[in-house]
């Protein structure tokens, strides 16, 4: 499908697309061997949803988030969640994050997640790579529950190719590390997507995302398409 849209838009994507398949593959063989032993659970998901951001200076921003995913072969409501944000931006490779994001489940208890995150950037001038990494705390907790929290460390890779003007292509790694009380990695997540630059204000992501449970009795594997949305504005005024 990348593959497609790419050659489309007349972008010389051999390269690239050779080695995001290649890591694909072979993160994807990995960690279907860690789940052989245990009878997994398949679904297929949507996930869709926008983001609002706000830009307040060189260095804070605001954001409002919303998303709905869809499961059981993308035919139910799992969740639905806004989320509000809060970044500073230390210097051209550094910057932090603080959300709040209230989860409704149908059906169920509502959840609350508090996430930190600390990011690390690096791109080169007249480079077409570049790479981010994101260190992520998360404490997600059932509303009027007295059962313990759920604690995750989140370790994120992405590596982006700026195809064009237009999109570009992206792949990203993610682990979950679960440590209240279990101290133990818990899910993995791979991901191929492309961010569509739609104007100076608005873009538009689309993603294909493999996740898996490990360390569990009977794991999930989930194949995810994303369709989301972004429209951002700035306070700061251009100089003349």
């Amino acid at each position: 499908m990348i593959g497609i849209s790419l050659g489309c838009l007349g972008i010389n994507k051999n390269k690239i697309m050779r080695c995001l398949f290649i890591a694909f593959l072979f993160i994807s063989l990995s960690l279907t061997n860690s789940s052989l032993d245990a009878q997994t659970i398949n679904d297929n998901q949507l996930w869709t949803g926008g983001t609002f951001g706000l830009k307040l200076n060189k260095k804070f921003s605001v954001s409002l988030r919303e998303e709905f995913r869809l499961d059981n072969n993308m035919s139910s409501l799992k969740t639905d969640f806004t989320e509000l944000g809060v970044k500073f931006k230390l210097n051209k490779h550094f910057s932090f994050a603080h959300r709040f994001r209230y989860i409704d489940v149908p059906n169920k208890k509502n959840k609350r997640r508090l996430s930190f995150d600390a990011y690390y950037s690096w791109k080169k001038k007249d480079f077409p790579l570049s790479f981010k990494y994101r260190f992520r705390f998360q404490d997600t907790k059932k509303f009027n529950s007295k059962k313990q929290a759920n604690d995750y460390i989140r370790n994120k890779f992405t590596l982006k190719y700026n195809a064009s003007k237009l999109v570009d292509p992206y792949f990203a790694y993610e682990i979950y590390f679960r440590f209240d009380g279990k101290n133990e990695f818990r899910k993995t997540r791979i991901t191929l997507g492309l961010d569509w630059r739609l104007s100076k204000k608005m873009g538009l992501t689309t993603f294909y995302r493999l996740q898996n449970d490990i360390n569990v009795k009977t794991p999930t594997r989930l194949n995810i398409v994303g369709l989301t949305f972004a429209y951002n504005l700035s306070l700061r005024k251009k100089s003349n």
